[in-house]
């Protein structure tokens, strides 16, 4: 039961739904679903409350919500809304700072100065209050008027620099909180506040991020949420826009979508008994150059595991100048080709003389861009890659499917370590019967 002062945004219930359902989908790929009490913050809850009461109604009151308002009167009814649903247990209704200029920031540092938080969740004020803007411009004068009767006070629907500058706050104040909650997400009213949020992102290098479009009758709302917890993969949360490449391009100003990160086959379905003997040799290898590897989770009954890596220092380049050069060193001769007097080439074997060899060249050394292969990163707690794999059965096979998180590395180096994945696999590849080389990724070498 809500109660609700005059004036004040009357909201409707389906769109809010969707909103906490995909709360539920990063649940899923956050582990939430472990935890016995999962902690949330409602920026901006306004006169009804109504995420937060909806959050703890759905959860069965395993979600606490923390809701945070600056308008003195939304606030009073927010307390109300709480106390007549009996929910003043798992809900608190926290003052802003009138004159505060954070949004979080604030609140979390005085009022909550050593809790964490599972997410943040904020649907801002759609408008500029610096413009006359207070419903969507018509392009080509053929937009029909809103079928429902508008409602709201001016400072539920406008805000300094609308939703845009709002969210851009937030933003620049996760940045500033980093874990403090897991994850940070927001709703949008227009498709180019979400492209503008998603370039602000990307330019802040922040790329574990998951996006997704809320379609109600003919309402529609984009949303995005991002972490720096290396623990949460967000590209797995099931129906993303990001996962899936559908609806909007994820990266606004790219040609194409980026759709599914690339897999590729590293088994037939006959190459290995089980997905855990793929998983075994999978993490074998990229523990062989110093890789750690952790299981983030096993998903479709355990046909689909994902896996997160972390790399301290580029190991994985030059691998197959590496096995030659110790192969070479094992065998303690070199091989030379001699021409003969009939135009043919003859190799024979040199052995080596101590100090007077030429010594293989074993380091990564600068590479075509001028930097170092090997570099190492400066602080331990920040790893030079940090990425995930997705290793999935299919009907034909088993593949991989690697996507970048973090780290100074970039992107590059993730397809840099699926080459060396693919060259790996295929040099250790078997023959059949006939003795004829099979494809890579047929059968798996080293796993029973």
């Amino acid at each position: 039961m809500l109660e609700l002062p005059p004036n004040k945004l009357v909201p409707t219930l389906p769109l809010r739904l969707n909103y906490i359902h995909w709360l539920e989908d990063i649940g899923s790929v956050a582990h939430w679903q472990e935890k016995e009490k999962v902690r949330g913050i409602d920026i901006g809850c306004g006169a009804s409350c109504i995420y937060p009461l909806l959050a703890v109604v759905q959860s069965n009151q395993r979600w606490h919500m923390v809701a945070i308002e600056k308008a003195e009167d939304s606030l009073e009814s927010a307390k109300a809304n709480v106390t007549r649903n009996k929910l003043q247990d798992c809900i608190r209704v926290q003052p802003q700072q009138l004159a505060g200029n954070t949004i979080l920031l604030d609140v979390l540092m005085k009022d909550f100065p050593d809790d964490r938080f599972d997410f943040c969740m904020c649907n801002p004020p759609f408008f500029d209050s610096n413009s006359n803007e207070l419903k969507p411009n018509d392009r080509t004068g053929r937009r029909r008027e809103p079928s429902n009767a508008s409602s709201g006070s001016l400072d539920e629907l406008c805000t300094e620099g609308g939703e845009v500058k709002f969210i851009s706050q937030i933003i620049a104040e996760s940045l500033e909180l980093k874990d403090r909650v897991s994850v940070y997400t927001t709703m949008m009213g227009h498709k180019r506040s979400y492209q503008e949020i998603l370039r602000l992102l990307k330019s802040k290098s922040i790329h574990n991020i998951t996006v997704s479009r809320f379609c109600q009758g003919n309402t529609t709302r984009w949303a995005v949420g991002w972490t720096f917890d290396t623990n949460v993969l967000l590209s797995l949360v099931p129906n993303s826009l990001m996962a899936t490449g559908g609806g909007v391009s994820s990266w606004p100003g790219n040609k194409k979508s980026p759709g599914n990160p690339v897999s590729y086959r590293i088994f037939t379905s006959n190459g290995v008994n089980s997905i855990q003997s793929a998983k075994q040799y999978v993490t074998s290898k990229l523990q062989a150059i110093s890789i750690h590897v952790d299981t983030a989770g096993e998903l479709n009954n355990a046909e689909d595991i994902v896996l997160k890596f972390t790399a301290r220092e580029n190991t994985w380049s030059h691998q197959r100048r590496k096995r030659r050069a110790a192969l070479i060193s094992s065998q303690g001769t070199h091989p030379i080709r001699m021409a003969n007097g009939n135009g043919t080439e003859q190799q024979c074997s040199v052995e080596r003389n101590g100090s007077d060899e030429k010594k293989p060249r074993l380091e990564d050394g600068a590479d075509q861009h001028g930097s170092s292969g090997t570099r190492e990163i400066d602080s331990t707690d920040d790893a030079y890659l940090t990425a995930a794999l997705n290793l999935q059965r299919r009907e034909d096979g088993y593949y991989v499917a690697l996507q970048y998180i973090a780290g100074i590395a970039g992107k590059d180096a993730v397809n840099q370590i699926l080459q060396y994945l693919k060259n790996t696999i295929k040099a250790e590849a078997t023959t059949d019967d006939d003795g004829k080389m099979l494809d890579a990724g047929t059968k798996c070498p080293s796993v029973e």
